[in-house]
């Protein structure tokens, strides 16, 4: 009897396991790469978030660069991702609560309006900026993996200037080109690029081993750390002011989704000193034998001499070189 009864217990344990391997398999999709394709449209299109791609990255541990996928190569698409997003956001349900009807209702206050943030807080911090110097506090100096590209949730080891403490975190920085004026090409600065978050976990044999928790692109060995603070994207209400600013797009980044250019992020030459506040529309043309308007851009970060805007409407790629000028 009990050989009996043990044979049964294994018999529904195995049965529970091949339903939950089966239920796995479900939620992962085969997609076909086509020609144009990133790891960034992939995600905007199979799982409505563009920020997703660093974890359908780590479901296709066979893409060594996240940079390079080709046309008709096969990966796999985590689409529970999708089930575990819609939960996080799902509302808790506001108790019933019986009311006495009076005899004379009162008059019933609008509701505020809410204001959104001109940009998602991932695209906001990930957009970057220009400046003179990266206040480096450290690097990252390798991975236990002994992977080069790094992303969510890989564990790093780190170097800093001063001692840390576990829980303390950084964001993860990369000083890429000078950014040179295209028509006066006076020196504006580096192009800094914020890759991601990490945080200190443990420390071990004498180094310090860190956690990526959150990836805006990949990171790499030899990328800065700076201090991490939290950052909220501006809220502006409209109307949105229009100012009468002329200037030049000094430099570009491509953040394009299913090959358009909404989310295309580009830098300008001009910032608080000349009258520039975050949610500002400016007017954008290409130069060429004849100067023809190709966009709307509206600033997102301003600094003294620069600002960091988004591409709102175009009819062409917004790129350096490009005039700006007061809005219609």
């Amino acid at each position: 009897m009990l050989n009996r009864k043990l044979i049964l217990i294994i018999v529904i344990v195995l049965l529970n396991i091949a339903s939950f391997a089966g239920a796995q398999e479900l939620e992962i999709k085969d997609y076909k790469v086509q020609q144009g394709d990133t790891l960034w449209d992939i995600s905007e299109k199979e799982l409505n978030d563009p920020f997703l791609w660093p974890k359908v990255w780590k479901e296709n541990p066979d893409i060594a660069n996240p940079d390079r996928i080709m046309p008709g190569q096969i990966i796999k698409i985590p689409l529970y991702l999708i089930r575990k997003e819609v939960l996080k956001e799902e509302p808790v349900a506001e108790p019933v609560v019986e009311i006495t009807p009076q005899k004379t209702a009162p008059v019933a206050e609008p509701a505020p309006v809410k204001i959104k943030p001109l940009v998602d807080a991932n695209l906001y911090i990930s957009s970057g900026y220009i400046a003179g110097t990266v206040n480096e506090l450290g690097k990252i100096i390798g991975s236990p993996s002994g992977k080069t590209l790094l992303g969510a949730p890989d564990m790093i080891f780190i170097k800093t200037k001063a001692a840390t403490k576990l829980g303390d975190r950084f964001f993860i920085m990369r000083k890429g080109p000078i950014v040179r004026h295209p028509v006066t090409k006076e020196v504006m600065g580096y192009l800094i690029d914020i890759t991601g978050i990490a945080e200190v976990k443990k420390f071990e044999f004498g180094e310090t081993i860190a956690q990526i928790t959150k990836t805006f692109s990949d990171a790499g060995i030899g990328d800065t750390l700076d201090t991490y603070t939290e950052i909220t994207p501006p809220t502006v209400a409209k109307p949105y002011r229009k100012p009468d600013v002329k200037g030049y797009i000094v430099e570009a980044r491509h953040l394009r989704l299913n090959n358009g250019f909404q989310y295309d992020i580009v830098y300008i030459d001009r910032g608080k000193r000349d009258g520039l506040e975050a949610g500002d529309l400016l007017k954008t043309a290409s130069i060429g034998k004849h100067t023809v308007s190709n966009g709307i851009i509206q600033v997102i970060n301003v600094s003294d001499a620069t600002s960091v805007a988004i591409v709102r409407s175009s009819t062409d790629s917004i790129s350096k070189g490009n005039l700006i000028t007061a809005a219609d």
